[in-house]
């Protein structure tokens, strides 16, 4: 029988049929059900079935259709109407709630984000009750299950670089900064009994582990706060991020260890199953019930279930029950990239599964050959699967994880039971507990140093431009029918080796290109407190100008304009500007120049030794890249848009110029249109470029100058440019004020219309020979 026709897997595929459609576009709940009376009446009537009970599965379909519809608009709306969207930035609030994790651990010299759970948020006379992420002020660690009282500030995220429309998670609207603890209360067994387990289990693995903690918190518990942003971007790049989130992988391999404690003991095998079950259910609430970690304990619960009660069950019914689960729990559930992942790599077990290894070569389908060839297949397998996964929400894939997987699993697997036996044992015998932490941390060094030889293999991590589905689609239909066509394989082999070419094939499709056309686009990017300009010519290439900030904690370019690159189908950089080394304008060029292909770099080449730029430099150098300096006289000329430097002088730079008073400054033009963009130059500056070009300075844009400091945009500027708009780049509260409420007066009495970031999120305009060399600002 086809999987796909078994009752529950096709009702499944209906729910989902209806279901994302009604979570991308949101129909309104009367018109569905008005639908799914229609649809249901003309089934019965129009449709008749062969089988001999004479009963037509189309309408029951068509209701699991309907339903997903009616689940996917409430979740919609219910995520649309959420009391944390609503609550403005900037606002005092005050909290209580219970920490879902430490608040702090000792040694921390700044407290990381943390959930609360439980949580009641009063902002201005009205009361959110919901869970939110809070940062704590310093102060001693407060464990998970702790109950809080404070004041603070509440935070609206960032909006995203590319806006999306899928309904986000409300979770992530914001964020409560607080300033002020009110009163604290220590954790409680009786009153959040696994809170208090969860918090007591964090400080054992701080004690059992102190130089690996972040990294046996992130195997066992799935929390990531803690993890050294170095060691999380090693795991990143060898693709080996999927073992620091509790997976299927996880959960197996706590419920065999349950299972061989449990034969070990000779205990009866209906008794540890459901045992198992049960303790599974358990640890899944321990670490907060994540998407992929439920998909699995549902899984396992009911492979187990059918073993008890000795009935037969098959692997699709099961993997269909664990979603329809899911999505009666959260409707959103299925949009989670985790969730996505988790069954994808389920897909990929079960298309290994039907690969016949008998048909191989002898040295490769038996003895010690034979695992090895098992563990190339599923690893080759669950890449081709769940590459489009990670190109779509992460801008990237990592080929290398087809190797880097190989050692890092077995080693991982390893690890996790160390870990789990040195808790259990702990409180029984400490000294015992000790030596197996420290044999587990041997396997936790070893799987680093995977992550750190993986992640540095050259093209072993890609940034890719964002997969276009209605290709792929085409692409597959192609590549199934050639293969059915050209060559003799199993059904299971040959989807898997379709899989496989065609996501390669689209990953690819990015390097060809895409179309030309008549248009011109310029994305001021949202990067924060800095500065970001991504231009895409009327030719589909792309140049960028400054790159936004990178501190401890935020790196624009990987964050920010990566991802917008990549949305926007943009695998390479034709020439990346920098109008001057300050942290703010250069701070992702790393990230770009590792990130992306890059044609050239243009910067002023002032003599600075930060530590920031002298790492630029060295990349551009070990890359190769062409070099040029910024300077006035100097033009770029791209599919007819050509940009000019006025600024700085030749020579200027070797005179020891402030960085600021170096700032290139550069005038686009296209046709009969005009941009000027001025990075942080000063109003002495601008006076003497109003002094040399006077009306030549003409620009429909202006990006005002210095993020809108009353150092820039001077009175003369702004007569001698007459913008229609002018963008403001900068950073949401940042501490510098900016934009100066005089440049802001400045730009209102002159009735230019004013576009900022911090306000608006990243602010687009497109200019098309079509309309005259028109502009026109694109809708978020």
């Amino acid at each position: 029988m086809n999987p796909t026709l078994r009752p529950l897997v096709a009702a499944t595929l209906a729910l989902l049929l209806g279901l994302l459609p009604a979570l991308r576009f949101a129909p309104p709940p009367p018109a569905l059900l008005a639908l799914t009376a229609v649809t249901i009446l003309w089934a019965a009537v129009t449709h008749r079935d062969s089988s001999p009970s004479g009963a037509s599965p189309f309408p029951l379909l068509l209701c699991f259709a309907s339903l997903g519809g009616l689940l996917g608009a409430a979740a919609v709306r219910q995520a649309s109407e959420d009391c944390r969207n609503g609550i403005p930035d900037g606002t005092r609030v005050n909290v209580s709630g219970v920490l879902g994790a430490a608040s702090r651990v000792e040694g921390e010299a700044s407290s990381p984000l943390v959930p609360l759970e439980y949580a009641t948020v009063e902002a201005g006379g009205a009361v959110c009750m919901r869970p939110v992420r809070a940062r704590l002020p310093l102060g001693a660690p407060l464990a998970a299950g702790a109950e809080i009282r404070g004041a603070g500030e509440w935070r609206r995220s960032p909006l995203p670089v590319v806006p999306s429309g899928w309904p986000a998670d409300p979770m992530f609207s914001g964020t409560v900064t607080l300033d002020t603890l009110l009163g604290t209360t220590p954790p409680s067994v009786l009153r959040h009994p696994l809170l208090f387990a969860r918090g007591r289990t964090e400080a054992r693995l701080q004690r059992l582990f102190p130089h690996h903690f972040g990294l046996a918190e992130a195997l066992l518990l799935g929390r990531r706060e803690r993890m050294d942003s170095a060691v999380r971007e090693r795991f990143v790049r060898a693709g080996l991020v999927h073992l620091l989130a509790i997976s299927g992988a996880h959960v197996a391999l706590f419920a065999a260890m349950l299972l061989l404690v449990g034969d070990a003991m000779r205990l009866p095998r209906e008794r540890v199953r459901a045992g198992t079950i049960g303790v599974t259910a358990l640890y899944l609430a321990l670490i907060g019930a994540p998407g992929s970690a439920v998909r699995a304990g549902i899984m396992l619960s009911l492979a187990l279930l059918a073993r008890i009660i000795q009935r037969p069950s098959a692997t699709m019914p099961i993997v269909a029950a664990s979603a329809l689960a899911l999505i009666a729990w959260d409707p959103r559930t299925v949009l989670d990239p985790g969730v996505q992942l988790s069954f994808a790599g389920v897909g990929a077990l079960m298309l290994a599964a039907r690969v016949d290894l008998d048909a191989m070569p002898r040295h490769l389908a038996r003895g010690p050959g034979r695992y090895v060839t098992e563990a190339v297949i599923v690893s080759v397998v669950a890449f081709a699967l769940t590459a489009p996964v990670t190109a779509y929400h992460f801008g990237a894939v990592s080929p290398i994880a087809i190797a880097a997987n190989l050692p890092a699993v077995p080693l991982t697997s390893l690890a996790l039971v160390g870990v789990v036996t040195a808790l259990v044992v702990d409180p029984v015998f400490s000294p015992v507990a000790g030596l197996i932490a420290d044999g587990a941390a041997v396997s936790l060094d070893a799987v680093d140093r995977v992550a750190r030889v993986a992640g540095e293999v050259p093209f072993g991590y890609l940034h890719l431009a964002r997969p276009e589905w209605g290709l792929w689609c085409a692409l597959a239909l192609a590549t199934l029918v050639g293969l059915r066509a050209t060559m003799r394989l199993s059904k299971g082999v040959g989807w898997a080796v379709a899989a496989g070419l065609v996501l390669s094939v689209g990953l690819a499709w990015p390097a060809v290109g895409t179309a030309r056309s008549d248009a011109l686009e310029i994305h001021f990017v949202d990067v924060g407190q800095g500065d970001a300009v991504a231009i895409r010519t009327p030719g589909a290439r792309w140049l960028l100008i400054d790159t936004g900030p990178r501190d401890e904690r935020f790196d624009a370019g990987a964050r920010r304009v990566l991802p917008f690159l990549s949305a926007h189908g943009a695998s390479r950089v034709d020439a990346l500007i920098l109008t001057h080394p300050h942290a703010d304008h250069i701070g992702g060029a790393p990230a770009i120049v590792e990130g992306v292909a890059v044609g050239r770099v243009i910067e002023p080449g002032l003599a600075v030794g930060t530590d920031l730029y002298l790492e630029l430099l060295s990349l551009i150098e070990k890359r190769e890249i062409p070099w040029a300096r910024a300077e006035a006289g100097r033009r770029l000329s791209v599919d007819g848009v050509e940009l000019r430097f006025l600024w700085p002088d030749p020579g200027l730079v070797d005179t020891g110029a402030e960085p600021n008073d170096a700032s290139a400054v550069v005038h686009l033009r296209y046709g009969s249109f005009a941009a000027l963009l001025t990075g942080d130059a000063p109003a002495e500056v601008e006076q003497e470029l109003v002094r040399r070009e006077g009306t030549a300075l003409r620009a429909d844009i202006l990006k005002a100058g210095h993020h809108g400091s009353s150092t820039s945009t001077s009175a003369e500027l702004l007569a001698a440019v007459q913008p229609e708009l002018a963008v403001i780049s900068a950073g949401r509260r940042n501490r510098y004020g900016h934009p100066s409420p005089e440049v802001v007066s400045r730009l209102q009495a002159r009735g230019i219309e004013i576009a900022r970031t911090d306000l608006e999120g990243s602010v687009s305009v497109r200019v098309s020979a079509g309309d005259g060399y028109g502009w026109r600002r694109l809708s978020p």
